[in-house]
């Protein structure tokens, strides 16, 4: 059974009731529909309930029930659709959000989208023989760059897990058409101790409060797990560009640096010289000053050995002539 928390709505004319001035159909809660039957029952009379797949001719006509969710108005697709609370929930909370806190192994992107397309229909048959066709949960459109954006080319498919995961075709045909793939998985968490699975003993006011809290859990942020990986041709170019560029940076820093080391030690070699020049003639003075005190010492021992060798009279004469002197 397929328990679906939003539809879209045609009105008596037949025509998909759209948001203000927007292509987009508006998207109709299944409380707020309820609550529609039992304030109005002539509008809610009006409007026919359709499920949300982007191409309008996947559409299908749904019926709100008063347990709070919908169902296939046919009996056989309801019965052959496996889509539980938990998934549509998700998926319409994530629908709703122009930017995605999203975390791959603690590796944390905030990623801003212009746009999503709800279930669009891939065919990859330039891989795919059988032409097998895809139809992801979510493709969101990027609105801002960031690095993501460049490496896998504006946009993602986003899967919504509770309880079947990505098969490895699937994954494969995506990456090999460079388109990427994250999944959302619904934890034991992330359920908040409800069950909506199985026998229904849950009301329309139950699912609107799980779906307000998983809003309120996703805003702060999303854990996923990229299962396809491509990388744009673009990309790879813009990296080696920016390595180029960061290593040419580095050269003319480094360059700066031994051209600024080499004006220092030039100018700690002017000054070293500088002061050896200053050393040299100081030194000269200094040889100079003792060479004349040598030479005034030599004239003194002379004059000492010329006065012992004096007689009496000899030395009385030469001291009379030094104090004439």
């Amino acid at each position: 059974m397929a328990r679906k928390v939003w539809a879209y709505a045609k009105d008596k004319n037949q025509c998909f009731i759209c948001e203000n001035q927007s292509l987009q159909p508006k998207i109709f809660y299944i409380w707020d529909v309820l609550r529609l039957k039992e304030q109005n029952f002539k509008k809610y009379q009006e409007l026919k309930f359709y499920s949300t797949e982007h191409d309008e001719i996947n559409r299908l006509e749904l019926i709100p029930t008063e347990h709070g969710f919908f169902r296939y108005k046919s009996d056989e697709i309801d019965e052959n659709t496996k889509e539980s609370i938990y998934h549509s929930a998700a998926t319409l909370v994530l629908l709703e959000m122009p930017v995605i806190k999203f975390t791959f192994d603690k590796n944390k992107y905030i990623l801003n989208f212009s746009k999503f397309l709800v279930e669009p229909c891939f065919r990859f048959k330039d891989f795919d023989q059988n032409e097998e066709k895809y139809y992801p949960d979510l493709v969101g459109y990027f609105s801002s760059e960031c690095e993501l954006q460049e490496k896998w080319k504006g946009c993602l498919a986003i899967e919504v897990v509770y309880t079947s995961r990505c098969y490895e075709k699937k994954v494969n045909s995506f990456e090999k058409n460079s388109i990427p793939i994250i999944e959302v998985i619904i934890s034991k968490e992330l359920k908040f101790n409800t069950n909506f699975c199985g026998e229904i003993n849950f009301t329309a006011a139950d699912v609107e409060s799980y779906y307000k809290l998983l809003k309120a859990e996703f805003k702060n942020q999303v854990c996923g797990e990229i299962l396809s990986d491509p990388v744009s041709p673009d990309f790879y170019i813009k990296k080696v560009s920016s390595l180029k560029e960061e290593y040419k940076r580095k050269l003319e820093i480094k360059q700066q640096f031994h051209n600024n080391e080499k004006a220092n030690l030039k100018r700690e070699l002017n000054y070293i010289n500088l002061k050896y020049e200053e050393m040299k003639s100081e030194a000269s003075h200094l040889h100079n000053l003792l060479e004349q005190m040598k030479q005034q010492e030599w004239h003194l021992n002379n004059r000492l050995n010329n006065y012992a060798v004096m007689g009496f009279w000899q030395k009385l004469k030469f001291l009379f002539n030094i104090s004439a002197d």
